[in-house]
């Protein structure tokens, strides 16, 4: 693949607000720690990538986390509504004392029982890219309940604006 002086030339900050225009849900990625314990961190990068065999994939940074799901092969997702951006904050190294979170351990990964919805999945492919990883994954279970999701725009959190 050819890169252009052009690629080279796109100013962080730029970049970071331009792609800042696309909102994203907040979700918490979680793992168990070495010593069973569950771990979690928040994320705004997960998506769906195939409804056949069910999977999604979260971009991560090295890290704590990243290293745990490396290991281990396992990780669920608690996507979060709209009124718990303390959750995201606390799960972003910020914590909240009004947060304490209530775990669900599924077959293999933890998820959290206040979730908008839930994934526990099964590591498929890891991919590399630049300074993050891809950890695509079957879903192997999840579930969802009825409500309005948080979600980051413009840096900042947001809830859907309830008069449609």
């Amino acid at each position: 693949m050819v890169h252009s002086a052009a690629h080279a030339a796109v100013d962080p900050a730029q970049f970071r607000q331009s792609v800042s225009r696309f909102a994203t849900g907040i979700a918490i990625v979680s793992c168990l720690d070495d010593d069973e314990r569950p771990q979690g961190m928040t994320i705004s990068s997960f998506t769906s990538v195939s409804l056949d065999p069910a999977s999604v994939l979260v971009s991560l940074r090295p890290g704590r986390t990243h290293q745990l799901i490396r290991r281990r092969g396992w990780y669920g997702v608690s996507v979060l509504a709209g009124d718990q951006e303390p959750w995201s904050r606390h799960f972003s190294g910020k914590p909240q004392p009004d947060v304490v979170p209530v775990w669900d351990m599924k077959s293999h990964a933890p998820v959290l029982r206040e979730a908008l919805a839930w994934f526990e999945c099964e590591v498929d492919s890891v991919l590399q890219v630049h300074d993050h990883t891809l950890f695509v994954a079957r879903v192997v279970d999840c579930s969802h309940v009825n409500g309005e999701p948080l979600m980051f725009y413009a840096s900042r959190y947001h809830r859907p604006d309830a008069s449609g």
